[in-house]
């Protein structure tokens, strides 16, 4: 069923960050929240996760097995990269997971630790593992930020070919990022005026 959001409002203080956002997001498709910053996408998604309460409105229709890429990446600096993965979703085998790895040009640092990849490379770590683990929808918060133009459109491809009939709910700044993925655009400076 798709995600439907109504009313949605959510102040912090004296700042109102979500007022009267009204959308819907579609099963199976990728949707890209958009707007400046500040606007609320990531409070959006927050609330979507179940991480904040909104102040008023509802959301329906949001499925229980979610995974995500935050902002920050979240992982265990001290386990390797496969040790990561296998964290979000331990009936994988290590076939399964080099593969993935393969796709985003890390099928070399399975057995690093992550403490010692690059930026871009804990980037993708943390996008396979949210692939990886079981889910009925998937969060993506900035999840290209850090790569370079070669690594992106690879990147890009990897997440266009494993999501397929995934609920997708993606934050991104770039136009181009929706663009390359074919997804559906909520902006959310118009929904908040």
């Amino acid at each position: 069923m798709d995600i439907v959001i109504k009313n949605l409002c959510k102040s912090f203080g004296e700042k109102q960050v979500l007022k009267n956002i009204n959308a819907v997001i579609k099963q199976g498709q990728i949707t890209c929240l958009m707007g400046q910053s500040g606007v609320g996408k990531t409070t959006l998604l927050n609330i979507m996760m179940g991480f904040v309460k909104a102040d008023s409105g509802e959301i329906l229709n949001i499925p229980q097995l979610k995974s995500a890429v935050f902002q920050e990446n979240r992982l265990c600096e001290s386990f390797s990269v496969l040790s990561n993965i296998k964290m979000a979703n331990d009936s994988l085998s290590d076939d399964v997971i080099m593969k993935h790895l393969a796709a985003v040009g890390l099928e070399n640092e399975a057995k690093h630790k992550v403490s010692t990849l690059s930026g871009g490379m804990k980037r993708r770590v943390a996008l396979v593992r949210a692939i990886l683990a079981e889910k009925e929808i998937l969060f993506l918060d900035e999840p290209f930020k850090g790569l370079d133009d070669k690594t992106l459109e690879q990147v890009q491809n990897y997440l266009s070919e494993n999501t397929k009939g995934v609920t997708v709910v993606m934050v991104t700044h770039q136009i181009e990022d929706a663009q390359a993925l074919g997804a559906e655009i909520i902006n959310l400076k118009n929904s908040a005026l």
